[in-house]
């Protein structure tokens, strides 16, 4: 067995150390609470996404704490295993000593992957996984061993287990197939042995999805009428050259040209028509940029190999190297969090409005904000859970509250940073919280403390003292006014209020 590529391993370990040295500098971004929570959660299903990311979540606390740096080294390492992988391409290409390193420089200052790998959350694994099977594939075409399929089977159940938008790189490669000689491998039995054991990978995710009547496909709903509906096919376009950086899109624009034109890559040139299949299937359904994220990293692999046999000469390779740098640094912020809140504000107001780069301070709302939104779901956080203490505090004995909690960020915050007696006591209706939210409460609850942006009409009728605690003040924090509410003087008795609202969501989501 050939060793690993000792520079792609540089590449690898500068990636994850980067990742580690800046993971303080904002906070627990929203997401990873509830991943978190997924993680003392086990379970073969959660309401959006599959078991893999609650696995990982629980290895995760188990084996390095739940601090926020800990919290990063799975999605750090996962980077460095991409950075890895690519080198595995490059050199299987036929790349030598400067591919290798034109490579490494470009994931290394992608901004995608400085973004993707630096929280907790299923799109750094998906990514790993969307790489690894186009590896498989690679390796299927270079050797036409029918065994690759097996680990191509095997790769996307896994990969569907963890983000079920796998099935997107599945559906583009027999259109793919159709447009090449392989075709005709679509007639023999491997390709569909393949399928039926990802399915078979799968299986105890379906049965789950069953028990709870497919939440996967009301989720799916909720995300196209709430956020895809603003995607734009231009801006997915355009953010298609923008997410890797001005030095990515050299190397993967030349990745995707080498692979489709030139007669050194002729047997895999598939790989060339699987990106363009998969790029149109996201084009047709409104999908989001990043979702192609997987199949940039064989692109930029095989672009390195060809800017190597490109430019011959010294000066020439160390030009493109330097630019690949320097045209990365500018954008490094975007990407990673190398400054305290303040301070990257001030960066992204020049990238916005001098160098007239608006997009990655361009939320799902499609409106411009001072911070991307990632970074903005990273604030106020400590702040909200700090109010929550004090109004559980002001609540006294010996009768506790419940602390209900609108969105599954606020709950995740609060599970995670507030006081270790309210994590029994909290309750939600966002995401997987439905999941675990009590049926019934015990009798001796009389007070609630409400987390919202508002103070609901049904909750204002429930109680006839309610004392607003206070709200989140942070200014470039997305819950912003996010407010605490401690509600006593309950006008009916709180479980038979409790149980009218289980009771509401429960048929809502078609839960039994």
């Amino acid at each position: 067995m050939r060793p690993l590529p000792r520079i792609a391993l540089f590449f690898a370990a500068i990636h994850v150390l980067l990742h580690l040295a800046t993971a303080d500098n904002l906070g627990f971004h929203r997401d990873e609470f509830l991943y978190l929570a997924l993680g003392r959660h086990l379970d073969w299903g959660f309401w959006s996404n599959g078991p893999f990311i609650g696995a990982v979540s629980w290895l995760s606390q188990h084996w390095l704490g739940d601090s926020l740096p800990a919290t990063r080294v799975f999605p750090a390492l996962a980077g460095g295993g991409l950075i890895l992988l690519t080198g595995l391409v490059v050199r299987e290409l036929g790349g030598g000593r400067f591919a290798q390193v034109v490579n490494g420089l470009a994931m290394l200052g992608s901004i995608a992957w400085l973004r993707a790998f630096g929280m907790l959350m299923p799109v750094p694994f998906d990514v790993l996984f969307w790489t690894l099977l186009s590896w498989w594939v690679f390796k299927w075409l270079q050797t036409g061993q029918s065994r690759w399929w097996w680990a191509i089977g095997i790769t996307a159940g896994l990969g569907m287990l963890n983000k079920y938008s796998i099935v997107f790189w599945a559906a583009g490669l027999p259109l793919a197939m159709l447009l090449t000689p392989h075709r005709k491998a679509l007639l023999r039995p491997q390709p569909w042995q393949a399928a039926g054991l990802a399915l078979l990978v799968l299986l105890p995710n379906l049965w789950w999805q069953w028990q709870y009547n497919f939440p996967v496909v009301r989720h799916m709903r909720e995300l196209a009428a709430s956020q895809l509906v603003h995607v734009k096919p231009l801006n997915f376009l355009l953010d298609q050259i923008l997410m890797q950086g001005p030095g990515g899109a050299l190397l993967w624009l030349a990745g995707l040209m080498f692979l489709l034109r030139s007669k050194a890559t002729l047997s895999f040139r598939l790989l060339g028509w699987h990106f363009l299949a998969v790029l149109a299937i996201f084009l047709a359904l409104n999908g989001k940029s990043y979702y192609t994220l997987g199949l940039y990293p064989l692109l930029m692999a095989a672009g390195a190999v060809w800017w190597e046999r490109y430019l011959q000469k010294a000066w020439s390779r160390i030009a493109l190297a330097l630019v690949v740098v320097l045209l990365a640094l500018p954008l490094a912020p975007a990407g990673i969090p190398l400054w305290p809140p303040e301070r990257l504000a001030g960066y992204f107001h020049w990238l916005t409005y001098d160098a007239g780069i608006d997009a990655v301070v361009r939320w799902e709302d499609g409106e411009l904000h001072e911070l991307p939104q990632d970074y903005a779901d990273m604030l106020g956080w400590q702040e909200l859970a700090t109010l929550v203490d004090t109004a559980f505090l002001r609540a006294g004995e010996p009768e506790r509250p419940l602390v209900y909690c609108e969105n599954y960020g606020q709950a995740g915050a609060v599970d995670h940073l507030s006081l270790p007696a309210i994590r029994p006591r909290l309750a939600s209706f966002s995401d997987s919280y439905r999941l675990w939210a009590p049926d019934t409460l015990a009798p001796d609850v009389h007070n609630l403390i409400y987390v919202n942006d508002e103070l609901g009409q049904d909750v204002a009728a429930q109680f006839s003292d309610i004392q607003k605690v206070g709200e989140i003040s942070h200014h470039m924090a997305r819950e912003r006014g996010t407010g605490v509410w401690l509600c006593r003087s309950p006008r009916s008795d709180m479980p038979s209020f409790w149980a009218a609202r289980v009771k509401e969501v429960k048929a809502f989501y078609g839960l039994k």
